[in-house]
C-alpha cells in the first residue's frame, strides 16, 4: 500500500484561465492573515504582492474538501498547485477522484485525470491504492465507486491494451469494487474489438463472480466475439444460456445472432432463429434477412431464399435490391435464365432501384447462353430506362455485337464509352481483337491491338491468345510467329495454353502440316503442360476427320503415363465411335478409368450405342452397368439407346425387361422408347412368321402388346410423333389391319402432325402388298399435293406393287 505522502505524477497545466485565477484567489485566501482577508489586494501598487507559503498536503487536501460542491474549480486548483511546484500525493489524488465521481460525475475529466495517472511508473498499484481509499470513504455508496470504475475502464482502454485493462479491472474487483453491467459490457466490447477471445471470456467469469447478472447487450457481445472467432456451438450455446437465465433476446442480438450463424457456415441455425424472431414479433432489419437469403443461394437452396423474400414483404420489411441480387446472381450462374428475368420483373415492379451489378449478372447469363442477340435487347433496354452503364455492362454490350459480328456497332459502343469519360481497358479491347477474329477480319483485329499499344494500355495473355488463335487459324504463319517473339519481347513468356490455341488455330484453318511442325518443335522443347498441347493436336486431327492420328497420339502420349484432358477424351471416343472403331474407343475408356477420370454421360452413351450397333450386346450392358454402379445419374436417353440395342439383337424379352425397370425406378419413358419397344414388336411378330407360328395367333399378340404400349403411353400423357406413328401404321399394315393404318394417318392429319415420306411409303406398301394398287396411287397423289416429297424407296414400293398385282392378273 502507497503511504499518503507518496508523491503522484504532474498533471498536464490547465489553459482555463477563469479557473487558474479562480484558484489562485482560493489559494491565497486560505494562506492569509484575519486582516489581509479584509484586504485582498497590496497597499501600494508599488509594493509585490505577499509570496504564497509552501504548499503541503494537508493544505491542498483541506482545500480540496472544502471545495466538494464545486468540483470543476476543485479540479482547476488541483491543476493549478502543480503548476506551481506541488506534488500531488495519494490523499490528493483520492480526493479530487471522489470530488470528481460524485453524483452527477464529470467522466470526461475523470478519465483524463486516469490517463495520466496510468502514465505513472506502478501506475496499477497507484490506480489500486485510489481506489482503496474511495471504497472507504464511500460510506456505502456504490454509485461514485461504479462510475470511477467506468471512468478508469474508458481511459485503460484508449490506450488500446486489453490485457492491461483486464488486469486493472480485475485488481480493482479484488478489492471489492463492484463494476456496474454497463463497465463490465464496455470492457467486453473493447477486447472483443481486440480480438482477445480469451480476455472475453475471462471477463464474463469475472461477472458472474461478481455477482453482476449480465444484460442482452452482455450476451451480444459474447456471441458477436465467439461467431468471430468461428466459435459457432459455443456461441449457440451462449444464445441457450441467456433465455435460460431469463434475459430476453433483443433485435441487436437476435441480428448478431443471425449474422453470425451466416458466417459460421452454421446457415439453418440462423434461418431458425430469424424465424423465431417473427414469433416473437421482433421485426429485423433487410440485412439480416439477406445475409441468410445469400446463404441459402450459396447452398442452391433456391425455393426457400424466395419463400425468406416473400415473408419479408408480409412482415412490412423494406426490401432493397441486395435480397434480390443474390437471387438472381445465383439463377444466373445455374443457368435459369427465365427466373432470373421474372425475379428482376418483379424487383422492378415493386419500385426497387436497379443496380449495374444486377443488370450485369442477367447479361452474363445470356452470353453464357450464347444469345448474344437477346443480350443486346436487354443492354438497350436497360440503357434506355436511364441506368447508368460502367465499364463492366458497356463490356458486355461490346462483346455481344462482337460475338454476333456487329463490329460496326461495337465501335460505337466504344466511342459512347469514351464520350462519358470511361478509358477502354485491354478487356475491351480483346474483344474488338477477338471479334473482328471470328469474321476473319485478321487486319481490323491487328489494327485494333496496334491502338491498344498507341494507347498505353498493355495487352495480357488472353489478348496475345486470342490474336495468336486468330492469325493461325486463317493462315497468318509468319505474323502469328512474329507476335509470340513481340510476347517475348514485351516481357510475357506463351504458355502452353498460347501454343495449344495456335496448333487449334492452325487445324480449324486447315493447316495441318504447319500445326504438325509447331507441335514437334514444341514437345522436342519439352514445354510444360505437355497435356495441354497434346489435347490440342489431338483435338485438331479429330477437327479434320483423321481419327487414326488422333488415337495414335493418344497412346503415345498415354504410353508416358499421361492423359489428355477428358473434352479431348470425350471427342476421341466420339470420333471413334462414328468410324466403328469400339475397341479403340473401349480402350480410351479404361485408360481414362486407370487414371481415375471418369468419363461424363455422353460418351458412356456413345459407346454403349456403338456396341448396340455392332450387336455386341454383352459389352454394351457391362459399360451401362458400369455407369451405373458408379452412382451417375441414368436418364431415358441411356435407358433407350440399351433397349433400342436389345430390340435389334432381336432379345426383345430382355428390352422389355429394361423397360420395366427403367419405370420401376421412377424414369419416365418417353415417345423414343415407346416407339422402339413398338417397332421391338413388329420385328418379333414378323419373326414368328419365319418360324412358321400362325398368322392369325401372331396378329392376335401383336394387336394386344400395340394396344397395352398404347394404353400405358396414354396414361403417361405421352404423345405420339410423327416417327411413332410411323411405327404404328408400319405394323398394322404389315399385319394386314390396312383400315386401321389409315385412321392412323388420318389421326395425324387432325393433330396437325405432318407425315413425312417414310409414313406415306409404310402405308403405300401396305396397299399393295394387298393388291389395292389404285388406292397406292391415290395416296401417292395426296402425298405430292401435301408437299411431300417422294424418295427412290417411295417409287420402288409402288412399282414393285404394280408388278406383282399384273403378275397375279397373269
Amino acid at each position: 500500500m502507497l503511504r499518503a505522502h507518496h508523491r503522484l505524477p504532474a498533471t498536464a497545466p490547465n489553459s482555463s484561465r477563469l479557473f487558474s485565477a479562480i484558484a489562485a484567489l482560493i489559494h491565497a485566501l486560505d494562506y492569509s492573515s484575519g486582516d489581509e482577508k479584509e484586504k485582498p489586494f497590496p497597499s501600494s501598487a508599488r509594493d509585490p504582492p505577499p509570496s504564497p507559503p509552501k504548499l503541503t498536503s494537508a493544505h491542498v487536501l483541506r482545500t480540496l474538501r472544502g471545495l466538494r460542491n464545486s468540483p470543476l474549480v476543485a479540479l482547476a486548483y488541483f491543476r493549478d498547485c502543480e503548476n506551481l511546484g506541488f506534488r500531488h500525493d495519494l490523499s490528493t489524488y483520492s480526493e479530487i477522484v471522489r470530488l470528481l465521481s460524485a453524483p452527477p460525475g464529470h467522466k470526461e475529466k475523470l478519465v483524463s485525470l486516469f490517463l495520466r495517472l496510468l502514465n505513472s511508473p506502478n501506475a496499477c498499484a497507484a490506480v489500486a491504492a485510489v481506489f482503496g481509499r474511495l471504497k472507504r470513504s464511500s460510506h456505502g455508496s456504490t454509485a461514485p465507486l461504479a462510475f470511477a470504475f467506468d471512468a478508469l475502464i474508458k481511459a485503460h482502454a484508449a490506450r488500446r491494451n486489453a490485457r492491461e485493462t483486464v488486469a486493472i479491472f480485475r485488481r480493482i474487483g479484488g478489492l471489492g469494487v463492484s463494476p456496474s453491467v454497463r463497465s463490465c459490457n464496455f470492457l467486453l466490447n473493447f477486447a472483443a474489438e481486440c480480438g482477445e477471445l480469451e480476455m472475453v471470456t475471462a471477463v464474463y467469469d469475472w461477472m458472474k463472480g461478481f455477482g453482476i447478472r449480465p444484460d442482452a447487450y452482455t450476451f451480444t457481445i459474447l456471441i458477436k466475439a465467439l461467431c468471430h472467432a468461428g466459435k459457432s456451438e459455443e456461441a449457440f450455446e451462449m444464445f441457450r444460456r441467456m433465455k435460460e437465465m431469463g434475459v430476453k433476446p433483443d433485435k441487436m442480438t437476435y441480428a448478431t445472432f443471425v449474422a453470425g450463424m451466416c458466417s459460421c457456415g452454421e446457415l439453418n441455425l440462423g434461418y431458425a432463429v430469424l424465424e423465431e424472431t417473427v414469433r416473437e414479433g421482433v421485426i429485423l432489419s433487410a440485412i439480416d434477412y439477406n445475409m441468410v437469403i445469400d446463404g441459402l443461394c450459396k447452398e442452391n437452396r433456391l425455393q426457400e431464399a424466395e419463400m425468406l423474400l416473400q415473408k419479408m414483404a408480409r412482415q412490412d420489411v423494406t426490401l432493397d435490391s441486395y435480397g434480390y441480387s443474390y437471387l438472381i446472381r445465383r439463377y444466373c450462374e445455374v443457368g435459369n435464365l427465365v427466373k432470373a428475368l421474372d425475379l428482376y420483373e418483379e424487383m422492378a415492379s415493386k419500385g426497387i432501384q436497379t443496380s449495374p451489378l444486377i443488370v450485369s449478372y442477367v447479361l452474363q447469363c445470356f452470353r453464357k447462353l450464347g444469345l448474344a442477340s437477346e443480350a443486346l435487347l436487354y443492354f438497350q433496354k436497360f440503357r434506355e430506362s436511364g441506368l447508368s452503364l460502367d465499364k463492366v455492362l458497356y463490356n458486355i454490350g461490346i462483346d455481344a455485337h462482337c460475338k454476333l459480328g456487329n463490329m460496326k456497332e461495337a465501335l460505337n459502343l466504344l466511342q459512347e464509352m469514351r464520350d462519358k469519360g470511361f478509358a477502354p481497358d485491354k478487356i475491351h479491347y480483346t474483344c474488338l481483337i477477338n471479334g473482328y477474329c471470328l469474321k476473319g477480319e485478321i487486319v481490323n483485329a491487328q489494327k485494333v491491338f496496334e491502338d491498344m499499344l498507341q494507347t498505353n494500355v498493355e495487352p495480357d495473355l488472353v489478348t496475345y491468345n486470342v490474336l495468336a488463335s486468330g492469325f493461325c487459324k486463317y493462315g497468318f504463319v509468319d505474323e502469328a510467329f512474329d507476335l509470340l517473339d513481340f510476347m517475348v519481347d514485351r516481357g510475357i513468356e506463351p504458355n502452353a495454353l498460347t501454343y495449344g490455341l495456335a496448333i487449334d488455330g492452325f487445324c480449324r484453318g486447315g493447316k495441318l502440316s504447319e500445326a504438325e511442325i509447331l507441335f514437334n518443335i514444341l514437345v522436342e522443347r519439352g514445354i510444360d503442360q505437355s497435356e495441354v498441347l497434346f489435347s490440342a493436336m489431338v483435338c485438331g486431327y479429330l477437327h479434320l476427320g483423321c481419327t487414326a492420328h488422333a488415337y495414335m497420339l493418344f497412346l503415345r502420349f498415354a504410353a508416358q503415363g499421361r492423359l489428355v484432358d477428358e473434352i479431348s477424351c470425350s471427342k476421341l471416343i466420339g470420333g471413334l465411335c462414328k468410324d466403328g472403331n469400339v475397341e479403340g474407343a473401349s480402350n480410351v475408356f479404361n485408360t481414362m478409368l486407370e487414371k481415375n477420370v471418369i468419363p461424363d454421360t455422353i460418351s458412356y452413351s456413345k459407346i454403349i450405342m456403338a456396341y448396340c450397333k455392332s450387336g455386341d450386346m454383352q459389352n454394351a450392358r457391362a459399360w451401362f452397368e458400369d455407369l451405373v454402379r458408379r452412382g451417375v445419374s441414368i436418364d431415358v436417353i441411356l435407358y433407350t439407346t440399351l433397349i433400342n440395342g436389345y430390340c435389334k439383337a432381336n432379345r426383345l424379352q430382355e428390352a422389355c425387361d429394361l423397360f420395366v425397370e427403367m419405370t420401376k425406378i421412377g424414369i419416365k419413358p418417353d415417345v423414343v422408347a415407346y416407339t422402339v419397344l413398338l417397332d421391338g414388336h413388329l420385328k418379333e411378330t414378323l419373326k414368328q412368321g419365319w418360324l412358321g407360328i400362325a398368322k392369325d395367333r401372331r396378329k392376335i399378340e401383336f394387336k394386344v402388346k400395340h394396344s397395352k404400349l398404347l394404353n400405358s403411353m396414354k396414361d403417361m400423357k405421352i404423345e405420339p410423333d410423327v416417327v411413332c406413328y410411323t411405327v404404328l401404321i408400319d405394323g398394322q399394315c404389315k399385319t394386314e389391319y390396312i383400315k386401321d393404318a389409315r385412321k392412323l394417318l388420318d389421326e395425324m392429319l387432325e393433330k396437325g402432325l405432318t407425315p413425312d415420306a417414310y409414313t406415306y411409303t409404310a402405308l403405300i406398301s401396305g396397299y399393295c402388298s394387298q393388291g389395292e394398287i389404285a388406292k397406292a396411287e391415290k395416296l401417292l397423289e395426296e402425298m405430292v399435293d401435301r408437299g411431300i416429297e417422294p424418295d427412290m424407296l417411295t417409287f420402288s414400293v409402288l412399282d414393285r406393287g404394280i408388278l406383282r398385282a399384273r403378275e397375279m392378273q397373269r
